[in-house]
């Protein structure tokens, strides 16, 4: 038996009680839908949610809950999946009566002391994910059972390697308490509840995530006084949306700014997850962005002559039409020749000033199926297959002559996947040799 604090409330024709609880209280008191005895033999239509996924609580979850100081959690959804009946909720109303005013009367009416006593059974219905993620960061690896493995999964070494932190136990999270007798209610919550909660956007998640050093870089890069910062009262990035509109004055995206930071920082082994504690080689990889895109808009006359545009307030619709370098997806492209340049031991600025001499049109064959879709109205190709295709050929273009074999013949498969098996023709290598 336990006794909670909790508020009653109902929304539609659903009751419920809010509350808080342990973390150690919650995770011995509640259950994953999946480990219902009669789960297995539930039909689609009877089952009210999905199976959780184990790899991304091991590997996104438990390292966010256990590590950051400032971990958060949103409330939990509790299915009480029977036994709702017996709970027993005393409201405080029934203690307080002397020298109230009607407004606290009321109010104490929805508040007081819920009781579980124990024959009840609980089940994670929203929150499935959050509530693995705190069992395992309390119990470690021996709280893994088979059915959170679902078929056919085994062990990883992240799951083994979990440690229990019985020092999260005392850790608090809200909780919402609902009936579940009708599992077709249920099942329209869980539905509804997810449906209409919408995620947060790459680039919201690029402008807010402090714990991120890609985020952290590309932020940095249009802050004030930065390379990319903005010319008057022109934004040169997009940090609202992954696109760019024809219409739009910004140069590129938050989002090509983030991928381009990965790239150039590939050998570091960064992840998402964490910032590097050694702040140098995070300035270091700051200031290799910074070159890269300072040396493109001082080396480039497109971008020369977008500068010029921006600086005076005119529209660069045409110049983004007939260039592909008005284009994040070849942002990111040339950041692998970038690093590619940096493998090569080759000055990033004569790398560029071979760049400057591509012809970068939409109607450049070298470019279909590579950078853009030859149709009769041409569209750009985004996938990260794709960049890093153009990257290659663009590499080849540009330094070439100190491409081992295995490199030229790469890019002659992805030249011959281009032009389905017809050509694999290597494109003149553009300049004096670096």
């Amino acid at each position: 038996m336990k006794t909670i604090w909790a508020q009653k409330g109902k929304l539609g024709s659903t009751e419920y009680y809010i509350a808080k609880m342990t973390v150690e209280e919650l995770v011995n008191s509640v259950g994953l839908a999946v480990e219902l005895p009669e789960w297995s033999d539930m039909t689609p239509d009877e089952k009210m949610q999905r199976e959780p996924d184990i790899n991304r609580v091991v590997n996104e979850i438990c390292p966010y809950f256990t590590g950051d100081e400032d971990r958060f959690f949103g409330c939990l959804i509790v299915d009480i999946h029977f036994g709702y009946d017996k709970l027993i909720f005393d409201p405080i109303s029934n203690y307080v009566k002397d020298n109230i005013t009607a407004a606290y009367e009321i109010s104490m009416e929805d508040a007081g002391f819920l009781t579980l006593p124990g024959r009840e059974r609980l089940i994670a219905l929203d929150g499935q994910h959050r509530l693995l993620a705190m069992r395992l960061s309390l119990k470690g690896a021996s709280a893994i059972s088979a059915v959170m493995l679902g078929k056919n999964k085994k062990l990883t070494p992240q799951m083994l390697a979990l440690e229990p932190h019985p020092e999260l136990g005392s850790e608090e999270i809200s909780v919402i308490f609902v009936e579940g007798a009708d599992i077709m209610k249920i099942r329209k919550i869980f539905n509804k509840v997810n449906k209409y909660a919408r995620q947060t956007g790459r680039g919201q998640n690029i402008i807010t995530a402090d714990d991120d050093v890609f985020a952290v870089i590309s932020r940095k890069l249009f802050s004030e006084g930065q390379v990319l910062a903005k010319i008057g009262k022109n934004e040169l990035v997009n940090w609202s949306s992954n696109t760019l509109s024809q219409r739009s004055k910004q140069l590129t995206t938050v989002s090509a700014l983030y991928t381009i930071a990965e790239i150039i920082a590939k050998d570091k082994g960064w992840t998402s997850k964490t910032m590097p504690e050694d702040e140098d080689e995070v300035n270091d990889i700051f200031e290799e962005n910074v070159n890269f895109w300072k040396t493109l808009l001082t080396g480039m006359d497109t971008y020369k002559k977008y500068l010029s545009l921006t600086r005076d307030d005119k529209p660069i619709s045409q110049l983004r039409d007939e260039n592909l370098l008005m284009k994040p997806v070849t942002h990111m492209a040339l950041a692998h020749v970038a690093y590619f340049a940096k493998q090569k031991g080759i000055d990033w600025a004569d790398a560029v000033a071979r760049l400057n001499d591509v012809d970068w049109s939409m109607d450049n064959s070298i470019w279909f199926n590579i950078l853009v879709i030859p149709a009769k109205k041409k569209k750009v190709i985004t996938g990260k297959e794709s960049i890093r295709a153009a990257g290659m050929v663009i590499s080849y273009m540009v330094m070439g002559e100190v491409m081992t074999e295995s490199e030229v013949n790469a890019v002659k498969e992805i030249l011959r996947n281009s032009t389905n098996g017809q050509s694999d023709k290597l494109p003149e290598i553009i300049g004096d040799p670096v």
